[in-house]
């Protein structure tokens, strides 16, 4: 027997009491300080204050029949920035079935324009697309370059290409980029788990990824909270200052507090002018 063990085995039965007593003390006040921090990351949801004010200094998703938001007082914008879908692509087998904006947008004075191409895959696609649709994604995106660059200086490509489709979609990125002027932004909307499926979101050649937090299902405060605690196992770009989120779905104030480029969507009311934004009515 060394002269360790024999110390342990004499040790007074009541020092080691104490020591046991000490770890559950730390470990229920680590616990009480983590349900408490937890708490107060998701205290609720930003108020209609909070969302008119982020808005005012963010930018609207503006889908086709939508005029915008409007301010409750007069014609105004509410917003800095109007990110417009200005043309939609289908891809179905092995072709291209083209969309959009089908009526004018006048948009207010001041707000610069951001103009969204939009894609999205059909059920069936195969995992690859073909030079044609590719090449038409890609012309989509030069139509669109001179009214972003005299815009935001922002073109957004917004496609939630499936798992099935990724490295299509990374390669498709790639060529988008080539495509558009050098001094010209590329943004890509993200959905939520795109974020924890490794680093290839930050390997991609774009300038902002912008997660959507919205319609995230039955999970929804858990994304949220890895969001609000900045979660080092999300992806490096989805950790940026951009965030998608939707006006009849806000985010924790927290959240909102740290996002610096806000993009807002609002499907209810945006696509039906005649009525007021829902975080506009009194």
């Amino acid at each position: 027997m060394n002269e360790g063990h024999a110390r342990r085995k004499g040790a007074p039965r009541v020092g080691m009491r104490a020591v046991a007593c000490i770890l559950v003390l730390a470990a229920a006040g680590a616990f009480a300080w983590f349900g408490s921090h937890r708490g107060q990351d998701l205290r609720g949801r930003a108020s209609p204050a909070q969302v008119a004010s982020s808005l005012a200094g963010g930018t609207a998703w503006i889908w086709p029949a939508s005029n915008g938001p409007l301010s409750a007082q007069d014609d105004t914008a509410s917003y800095r920035e109007a990110a417009v879908l200005v043309e939609s692509l289908v891809l179905r087998g092995d072709g291209v079935e083209r969309g959009g904006r089908t009526q004018p947008l006048a948009l207010p004075a001041g707000v610069r324009l951001v103009p969204v191409v939009h894609v999205e895959s059909a059920p069936g696609t195969p995992a690859g697309f073909t030079p044609a649709q590719s090449e038409a994604v890609v012309a989509a995106v030069r139509r669109h370059a001179r009214l972003a660059t005299a815009g935001a200086g922002v073109l957004q490509l917004d496609f939630e290409a499936p798992a099935r489709q990724r490295e299509a979609y990374r390669e498709l990125v790639a060529r988008v980029r080539e495509a558009l002027p050098a001094g010209l932004r590329l943004s890509v909307t993200a959905l939520a788990h795109w974020c924890t499926q490794g680093d290839w979101l930050d390997r991609l050649p774009v300038d902002e990824v912008v997660p959507m937090l919205y319609r995230l299902g039955p999970r929804a405060d858990d994304w949220l909270r890895r969001f609000v605690q900045d979660d080092t196992g999300l992806a490096r770009r989805c950790r940026g200052p951009a965030l998608g989120f939707a006006t009849n779905d806000p985010p924790p104030p927290a959240l909102l507090a740290r996002t610096a480029r806000p993009y807002w969507f609002d499907e209810s009311a945006w696509s039906n002018p005649s009525r007021p934004p829902r975080h506009l009515d009194p």
